[in-house]
């Protein structure tokens, strides 16, 4: 079954992606992930399928997504590890908490941005996920997801993410830890 990010571009090929995902084929999960696919053709062209997939995976489908612009002056933040370049792909809003991010917190901090010009952004909310991403800290627990080969930190969701593509052109380090 091969999956394009044009998927969004008929039912047939929409439903790939809903089966691919397990998600139920219901009218609000479908609409947030043709809107997803959307803005990933359109604001990242060159997105690996599967790295696409991986992204889907961690939005909470049950909640609307959408497109949004973002405009200049205005403030978002990201919980970024002391090693992890700060300007990467996920952002949430100023009152976001890093416990609801969808990310395994030890070790992040805020930091703060402000978007210099108007630019595109994902909105949507987190799903849980187990973070392999993270380093662990000492003693932090782990779970094992058997059918994706896979261990790390179960992190909690529900917390509003943005997907900025292009981060680097369009925010600017407002803050550091």
């Amino acid at each position: 079954m091969a999956l394009s990010l044009k998927g969004y571009s008929s039912v047939q090929e929409l439903e790939k992606w809903i089966a691919a995902l397990g998600v139920v084929s219901a009218p609000v999960p479908r609409d947030g992930v043709a809107k997803a696919l959307m803005f990933f053709d359109l604001y990242m062209p060159t997105l690996p399928t599967e790295m696409a997939l991986s992204f889907l995976r961690c939005i909470d489908l049950s909640k609307p997504v959408r497109s949004v612009k973002l405009l200049s002056g205005e403030k978002v933040i990201a919980f970024r590890s002391p090693t992890e370049n700060p300007l990467r792909l996920f952002y949430t809003r100023s009152g976001g908490s890093v416990h609801r991010s969808g990310l395994n917190p030890a070790e992040r901090s805020i930091r703060t941005f402000r978007v210099n010009i108007e630019a595109p952004a994902l909105e949507s909310f987190t799903s849980g996920a187990i973070d392999t991403w993270t380093p662990l800290a000492d003693g932090q627990p782990t779970v094992t997801a058997h059918r994706a080969k896979t261990e790390g930190y179960m992190t909690t969701g529900g917390g509003l993410q943005l997907i900025i593509p292009n981060a680097q052109s369009v925010l600017h380090l407002d803050r550091h830890p």
